[in-house]
């Protein structure tokens, strides 16, 4: 005990004694405690050990909303999404097949979405005019049939103040008002979309799984275009954006 009194007077009532009183029964000050290895860990090392901040945030979107999940980290994979999109000449009796394969009447989800100017891709904020909207940026070729998308996604709970911020530092493309109906067939959303100035279309979203080649997705994509009655004919390339840009140059 004389090494512990020394070591009183030595630091005083400095920290350091604080310091003392902890490590002391680690390091057999007293014969109760047993003997632990100690390891002094620098500022540095604790740093070096954490993970990167784009590995630790995981971004998803909010529960129920139909559209893509994902997340920006760049040291994995986007994630990504089979999609057919096409014309829709009978709305009621396609829905009445998507009932029929889905088993239920489907949700009915109220969009805005919002198109900003970008260098790449497209990068639009879905608001859900309920309060909640998600920032939504993709990239897929604009070709007819089963294609490859792939996506960021980030939820906001202002959508306005968040659209003013984007407006203003990218400006704005264009605007896509829509009322979808949303069906699930398995591992794909089935949206049924009365889309303003456009009409009626669907969207077939099959969402890939880790371990899926595209050409798998791709064939969930065609089998469900043949269950809903979709022609090859009916389909569209583009997103709706594109075609309310079309034809505006067309008038």
């Amino acid at each position: 005990m004389e090494s512990h009194r020394l070591t009183r007077e030595a630091v005083g009532d400095s920290p350091m004694w604080w310091l003392f009183r902890v490590s002391a029964p680690l390091c057999g000050q007293f014969p109760l405690c047993p003997r632990l290895p100690l390891r002094v860990v620098g500022c540095s090392q604790i740093s070096a050990a954490a993970p990167p901040l784009q590995e630790a945030l995981a971004v998803k979107s909010s529960p129920g909303a139909a559209s893509e999940d994902g997340d920006t980290g760049n040291s994995r994979a986007m994630p990504s999404n089979v999609e057919i999109k096409a014309k829709v000449s009978d709305p009621t009796q396609f829905a009445e097949k998507a009932a029929q394969l889905s088993q239920s009447e489907g949700t009915v989800i109220r969009q805005h979405d919002t198109f900003f100017n970008c260098s790449r891709g497209r990068l639009k904020l879905r608001d859900f005019m309920n309060g909640s909207g998600q920032l939504i940026f993709y990239e897929r070729p604009d070709t007819d049939g089963p294609k490859l998308s792939r996506y960021s996604i980030s939820p906001t709970n202002d959508p306005q103040s968040l659209q003013t911020v984007l407006s203003d530092a990218l400006g704005v493309k264009g605007e896509v008002r829509k009322e979808r109906r949303l069906f699930l067939i398995g591992q794909t959303r089935v949206h049924l979309d009365t889309v303003e100035g456009l009409g009626h279309y669907m969207e077939l979203e099959v969402v890939m799984r880790p371990e899926q080649a595209v050409e798998d997705g791709q064939k969930v994509a065609e089998d469900l275009m043949l269950q809903l009655g979709v022609s090859q004919q009916s389909l569209v390339t583009g997103a709706y954006m594109d075609l309310l840009l079309k034809g505006q140059e067309e008038t």
